[in-house]
């Protein structure tokens, strides 16, 4: 057998699916002599090989003939497709993060002493809360078979509780 000759486990570079680059990968599957799939060293992502070349080809921008002049010159390059503008996501994730804030001092403001969290606690929905990393919380909702779902001032979190009846 030549030193050269690939086959299941041996490491070869493929362009990955997951990581969107040229990393190392192990074969995983052969048909005949050609590679049919990799993993990946980096993210261990199973896909279907792709040579490193096809990078290459990807990134290469396209060639076109103009009708008129018949000159060839470079395509112009596609836009990527946008989701939303980032002023306007920011914007409206703002927006939303505040009137989560106001919410939550609303609830949690007025209650002079918050009970204290414990996982063996049991705890009622409107309960306010006391817990030791993220602060005073609002228990909007009770979920079987022992979780709470509090809303405190950064983020909504699902906690253990004791058991509810």
């Amino acid at each position: 057998m030549s030193e050269n000759q690939i086959q299941a486990g041996s490491s070869v570079e493929s362009l990955c699916k997951k990581c969107k680059t040229v990393t190392d990968h192990h074969v995983v599957a052969m048909l005949g002599d050609k590679i049919a799939k990799v993993e990946c060293k980096v993210c261990r992502a199973r896909h279907s090989y792709a040579s490193p070349k096809a990078e290459a080809k990807a990134q290469a921008a396209p060639r076109v003939r103009s009708g008129a002049t018949g000159t060839v010159k470079d395509a112009p390059q596609a836009a990527a497709p946008k989701a939303a503008s980032p002023r306007k996501s920011t914007a409206a994730a703002s927006r939303q993060a505040q009137a989560q804030a106001e919410q939550w001092e609303k609830l949690v403001g007025s209650c002079p002493s918050p009970l204290s969290y414990g996982m063996d606690r049991t705890f009622r929905s409107g309960d306010v809360i006391d817990h030791p990393v993220f602060g005073a919380g609002y228990v909007q909702k009770l979920m079987k078979p022992n979780t709470i779902e509090v809303m405190f001032k950064d983020a909504v979190r699902n906690l253990r509780c004791g058991k509810l009846s």
